[in-house]
């Protein structure tokens, strides 16, 4: 409950923000107060702003208020930089807008972008944005630009800083400023004259300062975050030059990026890497500083712990385990415009490295999948560590920088120091060409000694990067509270002087992000420690991240995985230790919609997750704790009789489309509707592409003289659901699967039984996980005896059905889902003529995780003359929570719409559910790919 200055705030911000984005619960200030840092604070009030207009007001209220205000995008930042106890502002899926400049040489960007789609909007163009961290996928253009993240290939040269070319603010009294509009420049000056002379102020302060002029100029020759970004001072004399490079890497204390303009960089076609081995740590960092001159994109550095503790990840090169122990390893990328180029650059490259000894024979390769997996050792550091961390303890990221000369040496230091104080499963990589090493270890915060051990090592961190190697505590991640207490030690008196000056020129009150950058308290960085306590086996190695979110469907509408993660943690904490009853209760009542019901449970969380954990599976199980007995028997009985339940869907199906053709659309919407709000939303919502019901499936005479023969399934949705009324043939799919094979010269073996089976699925998503295995296990059975063991194919004509039936199923039944199927086995006995359309095809969450959703895309091109494939993740229909929970569907799919050309009147994908609410969402027509196949293809004489 709010009180005092908070509540005054937030009635006079609820008079003009919506309060359906202002939170002050217990769920949802944890939520998103959790960040991927190793600290937690949970703010008293979230408020997820919509546009600039907002921020200023909400600036001007914490201002008059004296109340302290954070900004956060994505909230992957490993500081500490995006928590905050007061006020949070999310600047997140309200602020995505984009634009592509100077046929793609600049972008400009909103803050709630990630940095994987800005650089997908720029592809077309053979191009993308400097920055490239690895957290590109999650991590947010206000986020890059605030921590001036870099990552393996931009160095100094194509970071935030150097690409920027102008930048939009809401600075802390309100005042919004453009520095690429003129007018607003103009009345800037006029408003804040005293800002811009003290921003002049300072630069000639310290260009007369010699000393200082060139501690800043070395100190930004290497990679360095830690503190302001004061080269900005000696970069630039123009106040709003300043001023916008200023902002880069200031970590959201000295005002909110609204928008800004990159500079992009070109994105060269052809590519080449090498894993080349070293017998020591100092031949790696000698070809290290040669490779520097060399044309190289990319140069990674391993050291033996690093390498071990990948050597046994699926695909990696078997000879990781035998090198020595001494051995460390330099991963190298060299790109170019064209092949003839690239492979030139390879033989400079490895010529000038030849007088280096070496473990293995250097090889480059520029086939796709085999630098994919070189890559994936380098890739697979954290989530091994991670992963194999004991639970409860915290995955620790640190990020330092060494002069190049003397990197060798310096690791060698880092390593001992690892062993001086225990931490022996540290690992040690980096991005080598800017003398830049990441090493990750795991930490106990969970007592007063485990504490007191991590602040002596980074104390004596401190002392060997500062004072015997002159470096950088922080080169890209940003210095956040981690390292604030150390900025002093690293700058000396004068610039720290200099930082607290710029701090006060924007923040004279010090109520923006206040603790991060600049903080008086040596121990801040042993404060606000969060609690991993354990709470389920299946998510316990979490680290937090923020990987997931892009991946998650109802993210931004309630949780994300993370926050689901997170939320259950401290349930299982407040369970256990007995604390805060009241607020647990509240807890408990909130989580059951926001994470339970509004899970899609679709498991892409999983594949964006560095140690692969699915939070979907922890909702099934959660789901099966919580189920009662008498559901349990309802559905049993359901598994028992799934041709009566079969047979009712379809009599209700055909009456809903009865009273559906005689009312109308829009009278039968507003029936429905009514419906559906008197029974407190119990009534599934009806909309106007639900299908009529299927017709009865006549299995017919198997030639047994054609070997060429397939086991079709039709899954019970495909059983139960025909055609919809947008429908332009009203051929039931699973006739037009019939039709389609035949035309392809094979037979079709059923199953026996077949209106009784299920793949189980339906049960298993909510949780009653006997009657689904007990449907799936008597499936199996009989595609086993219907496939004769294994020889022949089954086709399932829906891809989360297959994707069921994999996991469960013994691989010797060779099991497909459409897409694949057709490829495989009927394509070739097909003539394809592509129908002059343009088409748009959606990969259902299954068919990603199946790994077929670029084969969809190619199969659509052999149809049709141009295909659109949108960029979503899952649709959010989620097997029947589409009807159910609709707001799942809506949010899933809130963008659909826009992505689609004026031409496109078709849209195909592979599960039938989820085409309902594609049709429904996009205002285009969605049916299976077999349809499109089967318009467009005629049986091979």
């Amino acid at each position: 409950m709010l009180t005092g200055e908070y509540k005054t705030l937030y009635d006079r911000l609820v008079r003009s923000i919506d309060k359906k984005r202002m939170f002050h619960d217990p769920l949802h200030t944890l939520a998103w107060g959790t960040d991927a840092s190793f600290y937690r604070l949970i703010p008293k009030l979230v408020i997820k702003s919509k546009n600039e207009e907002e921020v200023s007001l909400i600036m001007r209220e914490c201002n008059d208020l004296d109340i302290p205000v954070t900004y956060r995008a994505a909230g992957t930042s490993l500081s500490g930089q995006a928590i905050s106890d007061s006020v949070l502002v999310v600047a997140g899926d309200h602020w995505k807008k984009h634009s592509i400049l100077k046929d793609g040489a600049a972008i400009r960007l909103q803050p709630g972008i990630t940095g994987g789609r800005a650089n997908a909007i720029l592809a077309p163009y053979g191009k993308k944005i400097g920055p490239d961290p690895a957290s590109i996928n999650a991590a947010m253009i206000g986020g890059i630009a605030a921590n001036n993240a870099s990552g393996m290939c931009c160095g100094t040269s194509e970071n935030s800083y150097k690409t920027l070319d102008s930048i939009r603010v809401v600075l802390h009294d309100g005042t919004i400023l453009d520095t690429s509009n003129e007018e607003s420049k103009a009345s800037f000056k006029k408003t804040h004259a005293k800002l811009l002379s003290d921003l002049e102020k300072l630069a000639k302060d310290v260009k007369a300062n010699e000393t200082l002029h060139n501690r800043i100029r070395d100190k930004f020759k290497m990679k360095n975050t830690t503190g302001y970004s004061l080269n900005a001072l000696i970069d630039y004399t123009d106040p709003f030059d300043i001023l916008a490079h200023i902002m880069i890497g200031s970590e959201g204390t000295l005002g909110f990026i609204s928008e800004l303009v990159y500079k992009t960089v070109v994105e060269h076609k052809h590519k080449a890497s090498a894993l080349m081995i070293f017998p020591d740590i100092e031949k790696a960092c000698r070809a290290v500083s040669t490779l520097k001159s060399e044309p190289v994109a990319a140069v990674e550095l391993m050291d033996r712990a690093a390498l071990r503790s990948v050597e046994n990840d699926e695909g990696v090169p078997t000879y990781l385990k035998g090198l020595s122990e001494g051995a460390s390893a330099v991963l190298v990328e060299t790109r170019a415009e064209s092949n003839d180029v690239l492979y030139k650059q390879i033989d400079i490259i490895k010529k000038s490295i030849k007088e280096i000894p070496v473990e293995i024979p250097i090889e480059f390769t520029d086939v796709p999948a085999e630098f994919a997996m070189l890559w994936k050792i380098r890739k697979g550091l954290l989530p091994t560590v991670g992963g194999m961390r004991k639970t409860g303890t915290t995955v620790i990221i640190e990020d330092v920088c060494f002069p190049v000369p003397k990197l060798a040496e310096a690791t060698l230091d880092l390593q001992d120091l690892f062993k001086k104080y225990g931490y022996s499963e540290a690992v040690i990589f980096g991005h080598a060409l800017e003398g830049n090493l990441h090493f990750v270890f795991t930490q106990d915060f969970g007592t007063q000694e485990e504490i007191d051990r991590y602040a002596e090592f980074m104390d004596k961190l401190a002392v060997l990067v500062v004072e015997r190697y002159d470096g950088a505590l922080k080169a890209e991640h940003g210095t956040g509270r981690n390292m604030a207490p150390y900025v002093e030690m690293e700058w000396g008196t004068d610039a720290y002087k200099l930082m607290k000056q710029i701090k006060e020129i924007f923040d004279p009150r010090y109520l923006i992000n206040p603790g991060v950058i600049l903080n008086a308290d040596k121990q801040a960085h042993l404060k606000d420690l969060k609690p991993l306590p354990p709470a389920h086996e299946k998510v316990d190695k979490c680290m937090e991240c923020g990987f997931c979110e892009p991946s998650c469907v109802s993210h931004n509408l309630t949780l994300s995985p993370r926050q689901r993660i997170a939320t259950y943690r401290e349930i299982s904490r407040l369970k256990a230790s007995g604390e805060k009853p009241h607020e647990l209760a509240t807890l408990i009542k909130n989580f059951d919609y926001e994470a339970m019901q509004l899970c899609a449970t679709d498991s892409l969380c999983a594949l964006a997750c560095p140690v692969k954990i699915d939070t979907g599976k922890l909702v099934k199980e959660l789901r099966a704790d919580e189920a009662s007995p008498k559901a349990k028997k309802i559905a049993m009985w359901c598994a028992d009789n799934m041709d009566k339940v079969q047979s009712y869907a379809k009599t209700g199906l055909n009456t809903v489309s009865f009273f559906h053709s005689i009312l109308g659309s829009g009278l039968m919407g507003g029936i429905a509707g009514g419906m559906r709000a008197v029974s407190g939303n119990a009534i599934p919502r009806w909309n106007k592409a639900f299908p009529k019901g299927a017709p009865k499936i006549v299995p017919p005479t198997v030639d047994k003289s054609n070997p060429k023969k397939v086991v079709y399934f039709p899954s019970c949705i495909n059983r139960s659901m025909g055609t919809s009324k947008d429908y332009d043939e009203k051929v039931a799919l699973t006739k037009k699967t019939e039709e389609l094979i035949k035309k392809a010269g094979y037979e079709i073996i059923y199953p026996e039984d077949l209106n009784n089976h299920c793949c189980g699925m339906a049960f298993l998503s909510k949780g009653f996980k006997e009657a689904g295995m007990k449907k799936s296990n008597a499936l199996e059975s009989a595609l086993l005896k219907a496939s004769e063991n294994g020889k022949y194919p089954v086709l399932c004509d829906m891809s989360p059905c297959l994707y069921t039936m994999k996991e469960n199923m013994e691989p010797k039944l060779k099991l497909y889902e459409p897409i694949e199927f057709i490829t495989d086995y009927l394509a070739d006995h097909l003539n394809f003529t592509p129908v002059d359309e343009t088409v748009s095809v959606f990969a259902v969450c299954s068919a990603k995780k199946l790994g077929v959703d670029g084969k969809l895309v190619e199969l659509a091109q052999k149809c049709a003359k141009t295909v659109v494939k949108p960029d979503t993740n899952c649709c959010g229909f989620a097997g029947d929570r589409g009807f159910t929970h609709p707001e799942l569907n809506d949010h899933g799919l809130r963008d659909l719409k826009i992505q689609y050309p004026a031409d496109v009147k078709h849209g195909y994908s592979t599960s039938r559910t989820c085409e309902i609410g594609l049709t429904m969402n996009s205002g285009v027509s969605y049916q299976s790919i077999i349809y499109l196949v089967d318009r467009v293809t005629t049986a091979k004489q």
